[in-house]
């Protein structure tokens, strides 16, 4: 959150600096309903703008970014589904081993002598 708010105070100030170069240096004014805004409006509009445009930006960021981890989430399913599947019999076999071997260990102390 705090990454979006830096982006979006950058994004007024950027927009803002801009709508006065335009009107200013570049005598470039913006008209609705066949009235030019004066400066104020049109920075306010600009800056609205940018706003939305940052929002879009910063949603299509975190979209983009949640759907590649659960492209690789999907994939590492995918791989591990296939390796158990693949080896599955090596495994029960393997659990079986393990569960009937004889777990009795020799007392070393018997055999050796005092």
């Amino acid at each position: 959150m705090k990454n979006f708010l830096i982006a979006l105070v950058i994004a007024i100030v950027i927009v803002n600096c801009l709508g006065s170069v335009m009107h200013d240096f570049l005598g470039i004014h913006l008209n609705m309903a066949n009235e030019s805004l004066d400066m104020w409006e049109a920075m306010a509009l600009l800056t609205t703008v940018g706003v939305v445009i940052v929002v879009v930006g910063f949603v299509v960021a975190v979209s983009v970014i949640g759907t590649l981890f659960l492209t690789i989430g999907a994939a590492f399913l995918a791989l591990l589904a296939l390796g158990v599947g693949a080896f599955w019999p090596i495994i029960v076999l393997a659990l079986l081993i393990y569960a009937f071997k004889d777990k009795k260990r020799p007392n070393s102390r018997i055999n050796q002598p005092l």
